[in-house]
């Protein structure tokens, strides 16, 4: 069994070695190709990153009605803090409130000095566990503590969870569809590779059939070979995907590139491609003999 591996491993060498042109050309264009891939899915990564960072900071924020008396806030208070989805409640006094608002107008809060009364309600500052911050869950809450029994009015940034639920979806399908088409050219890429490789050893290839080498054993080489293009693509795709992330960052500092697992995976992905490419060539012309 290890001989035959070794054996097939070799081959699959050694047709890379016989073959460093067209392996280099195919390589070359199917980094170029994937390199697509890679900035689409490092911007993605990045926007996503952001925008998620941005929803972390959502707090839904609680109004109350001025007729509400002490005794009903520390209530509300206490039933609040009490829901299973709330990470923490701060009050917020109408004077605290004021006070803030003076503090963000600087200069120009003198303005304030015409009012005769505090217009400013007080509030509840909630903020919601990790795993209740997507739409839904802040959209349900917030139904919740507006029915609550002298509560005025409920804002949570409706507006930006919109938004950010269709930036994701449109995120997305972008991805989908560049990746789609990525994947396809680099399938065909590595096929046609290996198309023609098949072509120039076929009567190797037969001579195996005469003496009864199953197609599983000849398949794997180019299986190999095949994989082996992906993996080097892979490769020299991330090696550049890196030079532009470092030059990107002298206009956006924050940019990050991908993590040690997303690159693992994205090589991986690659190897399967390549393998797939040789695959869907070698059916092809199985089935042609």
């Amino acid at each position: 069994m290890m001989r035959r591996i070794l054996y097939i491993v070799d081959e699959a060498l050694r047709t890379v070695r016989r073959h460093k042109g067209l392996t280099s050309i195919s390589v070359i264009i199917m980094s170029l190709s994937l390199l697509m891939l890679a900035v689409f899915l490092l911007a993605t990564d990045n926007l996503l990153k952001l925008v998620s960072e941005t929803q972390e900071e959502m707090k839904i924020y609680v109004y109350l009605d001025d007729q509400v008396g002490q005794a009903h806030i520390e209530e509300l208070y206490r039933s609040i803090l009490a829901t299973p989805e709330v990470s923490s409640v701060e009050f917020v006094s109408k004077e605290e409130a004021l006070s803030d608002f003076k503090d963000q107008l600087g200069e120009d809060a003198e303005l304030l000095s015409a009012l005769r009364a505090n217009p400013l309600p007080n509030s509840f500052w909630i903020e919601p566990k990790a795993e209740f911050k997507s739409r839904d869950a802040m959209v349900e809450l917030a139904e919740r503590f507006g029915r609550m029994r002298g509560v005025e009015e409920v804002r949570y940034g409706k507006e930006f969870l919109d938004k950010f639920a269709s930036i994701v979806r449109g995120i997305y399908t972008i991805d989908i569809v560049v990746g789609f088409i990525v994947i396809m050219s680099a399938i065909f890429i590595i096929a046609n590779a290996v198309r023609l490789t098949v072509i120039s050893r076929r009567k190797t290839i037969e001579i195996l059939k005469l003496v009864g080498a199953t197609n599983p054993f000849i398949v794997a080489p180019f299986i190999i070979e095949g994989a082996f293009q992906g993996g080097v693509a892979a490769v020299l795709s991330l090696l550049l995907l890196r030079v532009v992330t470092e030059v990107s960052r002298r206009t956006i500092p924050d940019i990050n590139f991908f993590s040690v697992e997303k690159t693992l995976v994205f090589m991986l992905t690659c190897v399967l491609i390549g393998a797939l490419g040789s695959f869907m060539a070698l059916r092809r012309y199985l089935r042609m003999q």
